[in-house]
């Protein structure tokens, strides 16, 4: 990139929102990229400021990341819900003691069933930052603002391949981030070439709006990073004498599939002494495996040892025969990168990203076979010729993958890019998808050659615990309208717009929580709900933001 170009936005503070990271390795390998990605680029902009969001569960251990240049921000905390200290801690215990034992109870259970969903409600925290872009390294654009340029990472798109892996409530809930994201963003990554024409495909997006990173990790940090011997001695393990897969254990990892290959093997030609080495956070799925293995008869050959240290997952691969790595579905398939970087065969899926990432230093075999998963075991266990080749081959594959500092060149450059551009969609935030809107919507709207107005229509139902609500629309604090409803009723207004098009603030008053009202567990802040949001021109041409429309 020339000077020319790095010098065309001076970016002073980023905002980078690392809620969604979860202590140890519950984030999967995105967040050893983001973390990686974040030190690089405070090495690349050192006059910039980046401001980390955190939740309280994870905050302490990303200190590592501090520097002169870095710096944290809690805004997330389980452990005192938003929706009660927006309203003060010693108000919402008042609040609390004084509602009916029902209610009370209705409240409680709510607030600890949704504590994993809660967001900080915390007013324009980006714009409190002054920040010049906000970074969304786990995709949601949650603390999005309008006129702040925002970027969005797309990782995959599985629970559109593969519902059935999910929750009904968890592919919505993913759906409505991807589709927040392309909303939201002004530009996109995505982690490899198959990830974005993914999400190209079911998001219908510009394909310029979108644009392939790849993940890289330093071969030289792998190498000479600190390795735990001793966990060969603990878990009884013999150096070459045991395969290992080195993943969670969600449905898509594979690892029934993996189990039933390992018995197939052990049945054939595998050495009954090899033995199968599944690492990852213990939890329900990892009992049923351990369950599934002991039904098969292989209880005693192959391994659950759990979340390990990564001086101890290190030791492990790099002492193996193999890496096995059975995925149906990756984005990018990171392991597969790390074990050819520290010289270990690998042996991965021939679907979605993996032949991208593995090129030719892998055997590929197709994960729905077991009998192919078995053949890749043997070969990785017993070839020895084969397995010299493919690691010299995953030494020049890893080289490819390993320039961490030209990923965050890249990056720079799509926040440089994004920094400079204009807002490029006409846009309403603030509405959840059922329709309810918060206490503060936004619309964002492109200029026009025509003159326009924003017609916005809203609902109090009869059963809302406030008698009357006052809806202000303002542009800065040019006030455009103001209408008071009663319950019971809807308000429309009508809005000029100006031909430079801009932002506008809704201010709708009072709101309330219907899980505090004895209405519901519902803890989200509510104030009434969107009937439609339209932009009219005046040759009559109709967008409609709400019910959300493709030709905004």
């Amino acid at each position: 990139m020339s000077s020319k170009a790095a010098d065309r936005k001076y970016l002073r503070t980023i905002v980078v929102d690392l809620t969604p990271v979860l202590p140890g390795g519950e984030n999967g390998g995105a967040k050893v990229f983001v973390l990686e990605l974040l030190r690089r680029l405070a090495e690349r902009a050192p006059k910039t400021q980046f401001v980390l969001l955190t939740q309280a569960a994870a905050h302490k251990e990303l200190g590592t990341l501090d520097r002169a240049n870095i710096r944290r921000v809690m805004v997330l905390d389980h452990s005192n819900p938003p929706v009660l200290r927006s309203l003060g801690t010693e108000l919402s215990s008042r609040l609390l003691r004084l509602l009916p034992e029902r209610p009370r109870r209705i409240v409680r259970r709510a607030i600890n069933r949704l504590k994993p969903m809660l967001r900080d409600t915390v007013p324009h925290v980006v714009r409190e930052q002054n920040a010049d872009l906000l970074f969304c390294p786990f995709t949601a654009p949650t603390y999005f603002e309008l006129g702040v340029p925002t970027v969005s990472v797309i990782y995959d798109l599985q629970y559109k391949t593969y519902p059935e892996f999910f929750p009904e409530a968890d592919v919505a809930q993913r759906d409505r981030t991807f589709v927040d994201a392309a909303r939201c963003s002004t530009a996109l990554v995505a982690i490899s070439e198959y990830s974005r024409q993914a999400a190209i495909e079911h998001g219908r997006l510009d394909p310029a709006h979108i644009k392939t990173v790849h993940l890289h990790i330093s071969q030289h940090s792998l190498r000479n990073a600190a390795r735990d011997e001793s966990i060969l001695d603990r878990l009884q393990l013999v150096a070459g004498q045991y395969l290992i897969y080195p993943a969670n254990f969600w449905k898509h990892k594979n690892h029934d599939m993996l189990m039933t290959a390992f018995g197939i093997a052990r049945s054939s030609r595998l050495d009954h002494n090899v033995r199968l080495v599944c690492t990852g956070a213990p939890g329900a799925r990892q009992r049923w495996l351990k369950q599934a293995a002991e039904g098969l008869g292989l209880g005693d050959h192959v391994l659950f040892p759990g979340y390990l240290a990564n001086a101890e997952l290190l030791a492990l691969v790099t002492n193996s025969a193999g890496v096995i790595f059975p995925s149906l579905y990756e984005g990018f398939g990171l392991p597969v990168i790390e074990a050819m970087a520290t010289g270990v065969p690998v042996a991965c899926s021939n679907v979605t990203s993996l032949p991208e990432v593995a090129g030719d230093a892998a055997i590929l075999f197709d994960p729905r076979i077991p009998d192919d998963i078995a053949r890749a075991m043997i070969a990785l266990a017993h070839d020895k010729d084969l397995t010299a080749r493919l690691v010299r081959a995953g030494d020049l594959r890893a080289a490819q993958f390993s320039d961490s500092k030209l990923m965050a060149e890249q990056y720079w450059e799509i926040f440089q890019e994004a920094a400079g551009l204009e807002y490029r969609s006409n846009l309403l935030v603030g509405i959840h998808p059922d329709g309810w809107a918060g206490p503060n919507p936004k619309v964002q709207v492109l200029a026009s050659t025509q003159a326009r107005t924003l017609d916005f229509e809203i609902a109090l139902p009869g059963w809302a615990p406030v008698s009357k609500m006052t809806m202000l629309i303002r542009q800065g604090s040019d006030k455009k309208s103001k209408v008071t409803l009663l319950r019971g009723r809807n308000g429309k207004v009508s809005v000029p717009l100006p031909l430079a098009g801009g932002f506008f603030d809704i201010e709708i008053s009072p709101s309330f929580v219907p899980a505090l009202t004895g209405a519901g567990d519902d803890l989200r802040e509510l104030s009434g709900i969107v009937v439609k949001c339209e932009i009219v021109h005046a040759d009559g041409q109709r967008i409609s933001l709400f019910p959300e429309s493709s030709s905004t």
